[in-house]
């Protein structure tokens, strides 16, 4: 069979694709425990302890409810005992932690709730409680009083917010200390600059606050000495006439003592004092984005992608101030809407918390969705004293650290290019590992950041190349290197696809690359995400022997999309009317968040099938319909539950009898969340590919999308992929 390099279809829906199901509650009268009179007793004196809180009698603050594990699906959580009559539910803080918001009248209601409780729905409310507790605000000891970033909650009510955002700026102001407050609509965040360790002793004590750092927690990567040689750099500059799509590089800034990189810069805005400057790094990441092929000697392995770099310069020698960071940040992006890929080859020092999204995290994806454009962003490096082998052998403090936990981003894990310490492609003994709260899975994705090999017990680096301050070739290793490289292959699918592309549909296509042309066992799944994927170029083309669809829609409760039927190519049926095929999926979606919710952050969940339908019900084998998992923690864990990307692979060797096929969206929203009307954008790449790579799938299915009436066009128009 020929190599042609065909184009991605774009499918529309139409309106009949659209249909109300029936709808089948969930949920029974089971009890979740016994509620004894002693359990009830010690729920009372929990309450009685939290109105004894010092300073309580004329706040608003905050208690922890958490929940039996079997009691987390929105069918069990217990509004019955906690609504806006007595202390009402605005928040969480991890797996099972509920966060209430409690006033004095508050908790006289919900004792005499607990207290008089007869009813069975009571009875079963007060059964899904495990305990109530104060919210404990804590701080690490090297937190830095100077630079303090300082997170209040946010209530239901905008009166209560008003009045609590006052009493901290009177407090603020009793000290001899700076502060300035955020604009952000979704987080109440003030920088606090000359704080003295007793107002660092107060703040936790404080009614309403939710987390205190410092503010200075992104860390810059030291450089390390190792140099190519003393062969020149192989850094082409940009071609004359032709568009480059332009991705901005949130780092160190770039050399102006670096000749190669200066065509390709089209504009700074510099953040850093001269005294902190230090551009070794931001350099290196920027020749990544605008040759990583050619500085590698034309590896196929590295894409052809080229991208020009508009430098924001925010990290100096001393590292990043996580405000300053995202100021920076708004400050370029209302100037230039047009810039629709942001790199950020940083990060903290620590994984970020499995009961939490971490605040730079949040502040990215609001920042994201603002501005309409797609954050890249590093996994982050270990750099523990063990070095972590492959397969991992011990249990390590290698999690994502801050912002790659950002739910909008797509966050990039890097892989070997070459055998050293660990062999070639596997994960880099210093890539961070997901997943991230409610088990979202990150990295997404992995590119090339390096090896080291261990020489007399040395380690030697075995780097990616790119480029010095000086203009010299260098070598180093991190994700900070391979992320760049993604970051480049996102910007060239923007430019190549044009108006209709959105960060979802690049999000989803760079993943379904990667889930194409990489085989990632599950338990390698953290590392890897789904894969290395290919350079834009390949991503766009296909081949003879499969099709590629993508399919762009509004999700909304109470309704389903559907496909059907959907057709198959006759050459992918046996001579017993079988398909024999192996299909891709991938789903990423556009839920809208809940900053005040770590593990229900995504307030809604799509779901995607690929199926049959089966006396009346549907039935899905893409993935395969799973009903082993009984409790909301398993569907979670083990289902990717309301995880805004989801991504399948299925192979059928011998054959699947289904004679039609459909393909299903479907839609759950959080407890206490009114959906109604809400529109979620969703994009699905779906791949059929044939299992011996020789029947022509993608003309038969061509003809088919003709005859069913699908409106379909080509992904990108105006292709320049070469036949």
């Amino acid at each position: 069979m020929t190599d042609n390099r065909n184009p991605i279809k774009h499918v529309k829906f139409s309106d009949v694709d659209y249909f109300e199901p029936t709808v089948h509650p969930g949920g029974n009268s089971k009890l979740h425990k016994q509620v004894t009179d002693e359990f009830k007793t010690e729920l009372l004196d929990s309450i009685k302890s939290l109105a004894q809180a010092k300073g309580f009698k004329d706040k608003v603050t905050v208690a922890v409810v958490e929940l039996e594990s079997k009691a987390t699906a929105k069918s069990s959580r217990p509004t019955e005992i906690f609504n806006d009559k007595t202390c009402p539910f605005f928040g969480d803080a991890g797996y099972a932690k509920h966060l209430i918001q409690i006033t004095p009248g508050g908790l006289s209601k919900l004792t005499q709730r607990i207290s008089e409780a007869s009813s069975k729905k009571a009875i079963k409310a007060i059964s899904a409680i495990k305990s109530i507790s104060h919210y404990e605000v804590s701080v690490s000891e090297d937190t830095d009083a100077n630079s303090l970033s300082v997170r209040l909650f946010r209530f239901n009510s905008a009166e209560k917010n008003r009045k609590l955002d006052s009493d901290f700026e009177q407090f603020l102001n009793k000290f001899d200390c700076e502060w300035i407050r955020h604009s952000s609509d979704n987080v109440r965040l003030y920088r606090v600059s000359g704080s003295t360790k007793n107002m660092l002793d107060l703040l936790p004590k404080l009614a309403g606050i939710q987390s205190i750092m410092s503010s200075k927690c992104i860390q810059l990567k030291p450089m390390s000495q190792a140099q190519t040689g003393v062969n020149p750099t192989i850094m082409l500059p940009p071609i004359e006439g032709k568009d480059y799509p332009v991705v901005a590089v949130v780092d160190s800034g770039i050399s102006q003592s670096c000749p190669p990189l200066q065509s390709w810069v089209v504009a700074r805005t510099t953040c850093i004092a001269p005294a902190y400057k230090n551009d070794a790094h931001g350099t290196f990441v920027s020749g990544l984005i605008t040759n990583s092929f050619n500085l590698n000697g034309a590896d196929p392995r590295f894409p052809l992608c080229q991208s020009k770099i508009y430098s924001v310069e925010v990290l100096g020698d001393d590292g990043g101030d996580l405000f300053g960071i995202i100021e920076a940040m708004y400050e370029v992006a209302e100037t230039n809407p047009n810039i629709k890929v942001w790199n950020l080859s940083l990060g903290g020092n620590e994984p970020v918390s499995k009961s939490e999204i971490s605040t730079m995290a949040l502040m990215l994806d609001e920042f994201q969705d603002k501005f309409n454009c797609l954050c890249v962003v590093a996994a982050g490096n270990y750099e523990g004293v063990v070095r972590r082998v492959w397969p991992p052998v011990a249990i390590l403090e290698d999690g994502i650290s801050t912002p790659g936990d950002s739910v909008r981003c797509l966050t990039v894990g890097s892989v070997a290019h070459i055998d050293g310490f660990v062999k070639n492609k596997e994960p880099s003994h210093f890539s961070r590992k997901g997943p991230v709260s409610n088990y979202v899975q990150k990295p997404e994705v992995v590119h090339f950041g390096g090896n080291i090999m261990v020489n007399g017990g040395q380690p030697v680096v075995l780097g990616v190349n790119s480029i010095d301050a000086k203009g010299n070739s260098h070598h180093d290793i991190g994700t900070s290197f391979s992320t760049p490289i993604v970051s480049s292959i996102a910007a060239n699918l923007f430019e190549q696809i044009g108006k209709i592309a959105t960060p979802s549909l690049v999000k989803a296509l760079i993943i379904h690359s990667a889930n194409l042309n990489d085989n990632i066992r599950d338990e390698h799944k953290p590392y890897y995400g789904w894969g290395k994927p290919q350079g834009s170029e390949d991503i766009l083309a296909v081949k003879d022997y499969e099709s590629t669809m993508v399919f762009e829609g509004q999700a909304q409760k109470s309704f389903e999309i559907q496909k059907l039927p959907f057709p198959i190519p006759d050459c992918l049926r046996t001579n017993e009317g079988k398909v024999r095929a192996e299909f891709f999926i991938t789903l990423v979606y556009h839920p809208e968040l809940d900053p005040q919710k770590a593990f229900e952050y995504c307030q809604m969940d799509v779901k995607v099938g690929f199926g049959k339908i089966d006396d009346g019900k549907f039935n899905s084998q893409v993935p395969l319909q799973n009903e082993q998992y009984l409790f909301e923690s398993d569907l979670v864990k083990n289902g990717d539950k309301w995880s805004p990307a989801k991504v399948y692979k299925k192979q059928f060797p011998n054959g699947v009898d289904i004679k039609d096929w459909k393909l299903r969206v479907s839609v759950m929203e959080r407890e206490g969340y009114e959906s109604e009307g809400v529109l979620i954008p969703f994009t699905i790449v779906l791949t059929m590919r044939d299992l011996d790579k020789e029947q022509p799938v993608y003309n038969e299915m061509s003809q088919l999308m003709d005859q069913y009436n699908w409106e379909v066009s080509d992904l990108v128009i105006d292709n320049e992929i070469k036949v």
